[in-house]
């Protein structure tokens, strides 16, 4: 399929809208790693840091299945104005929030408008493209990260530094509205396959439980973190495609790829900021130009994926951008223990070329194994991982220095123990990629 043909044929609008609603997210991603810390120079509360991250995350796991049961419900175009609106409310709360708790308050609220809207949106790939152009479609909207990527961190650190940051979520709004407006048209035909809400506020409950008992452990939290955990583990029993915690051979298997390839990313992405800011005292733009190459990065790595797709195993190029990544990881633990600046501008542009690599192979082996009926359901089981690992990259990562801070280590140890967990994220889905595909 050409180009082209992705504006062609009736698609045009849909891929126009799919693409700005791609946008938000990254502006909405970016921005708000960028100005984290001087959100916590003026908020104070370092414990809820890993916090303000995995409540948007935790909120749109339990939205983004929802969102199909909405949808079928009444159309595609009604929940994703509700949704849409949510995530409005949500950054205006953001933007006014006092304290870092309630900034945390503030994000679920967005998060949940975030995962119920991009669920609808990006379910129509799955609908609407065929095979042969979703991986175009796919670096179609890696591509739409390039400008955020480029200018997102930089913006929100030129927010924060002179109107504040608080200013970096308000100048969203407007864009956003423009985005729901152009993009619900296109929507109104969408179906999604329903599901129960038990278990996506199951699954919700069971993270927040772990994460809060890891967070302040002690031995009276200790039946938190087991009732968190097996709260967890029965919800996912119910929301992911069968024999998907067990890694079946096939889209179960790539469905916890996508959950360990973003664990190990975005447990090392939401802190290298903290990192370079608080260890290292750089300035946040400095901490914003190494997120930016990331993102950038990551784009290029999904263009050059969506040539390399049609010739190269899944098992290969999964394979490769996992020990990529692993490589990366290590690095920004080099520059966390003192190693020069430029290794951790170096790291972080290959560990973006290795997710634009990794992350869309694993996603098109879940798109080719959904039928049409069933395509609602496979994007909502890769958004539940993605979510899930959003929260627990930064749960987990917040939990780390926590710790380190209630032992009264240095940050520096808290965020050597966040890398570490990322680390071992990475090295996870490296042993996984084999099982991308059916043995013959």
């Amino acid at each position: 399929m050409r180009w082209r043909a992705l504006f062609q044929e009736g698609r045009g609008k849909l891929t126009a809208g799919i693409l700005l609603v791609e946008f938000l997210v990254a502006v909405e991603s970016l921005v708000v790693i960028a100005i984290m810390p001087a959100a916590r120079r003026d908020l104070g509360g370092t414990e809820f840091y890993g916090l303000v991250f995995a409540g948007f995350s935790l909120a749109a796991l339990v939205l983004s299945p929802i969102a199909g049961r909405a949808a079928d419900r009444r159309g595609a175009a009604q929940p994703f104005l509700l949704f849409g609106m949510l995530f409005v409310a949500g950054t205006l709360f953001c933007g006014l929030a006092p304290s870092m708790p309630l900034l945390a308050l503030a994000r679920i609220v967005q998060g949940g408008g975030a995962g119920g809207a991009y669920t609808v949106a990006l379910a129509a790939i799955t609908r609407i493209y065929p095979q042969s152009g979703r991986a175009r479609v796919l670096a179609l909207l890696a591509g739409a990260w390039i400008v955020p990527g480029l200018l997102g961190p930089s913006y929100g650190a030129l927010m924060a530094s002179t109107l504040g940051w608080r200013w970096a979520f308000f100048s969203i709004i407007p864009l956003t509205v423009i985005a729901i407006a152009l993009t619900m048209p296109a929507l109104r035909a969408l179906q999604l396959s329903p599901l129960s809400i038990r278990w996506p506020l199951e699954l919700a409950a069971g993270v927040t439980a772990l994460i809060t008992g890891l967070s302040f452990l002690s031995l009276l939290s200790l039946p938190l973190v087991v009732a968190g955990a097996w709260l967890t583990w029965s919800a996912l029993g119910h929301i992911l495609p069968p024999g998907s915690l067990r890694a079946r051979p096939g889209p179960p298997a790539a469905v916890m790829t996508i959950f360990l390839l973003l664990l190990a990313f975005i447990g090392a992405d939401y802190f290298i900021p903290l990192m370079l800011t608080g260890v290292l005292s750089r300035s946040l733009a400095e901490a914003g130009a190494v997120i930016t190459l990331g993102t950038v990065s990551w784009s290029l790595g999904n263009w050059w994926q969506s040539r390399a797709v049609v010739h190269t195993s899944p098992v290969t190029l999964v394979r490769l951008g996992s020990v990529v990544l692993a490589v990366a990881i290590l690095g920004i633990m080099a520059t966390t223990a003192g190693a020069p600046l430029a290794i951790s501008y170096a790291a972080w542009f290959a560990g973006g070329l290795a997710m634009g690599i990794a992350y869309p192979t694993a996603y098109l082996v879940i798109m080719q194994g959904a039928d049409e009926a069933g395509a609602g359901a496979a994007v909502s089981s890769e958004q539940v991982a993605e979510r899930l690992a959003l929260a627990l990259g930064g749960g987990l990562g917040g939990v780390c220095i926590a710790l380190a801070t209630a032992l009264h280590a240095s940050l520096a140890a808290g965020l050597t123990g966040a890398f570490g967990l990322a680390l071992i994220a990475a090295l996870a889905s490296v042993a996984l990629a084999p099982r991308l595909v059916h043995a013959p």
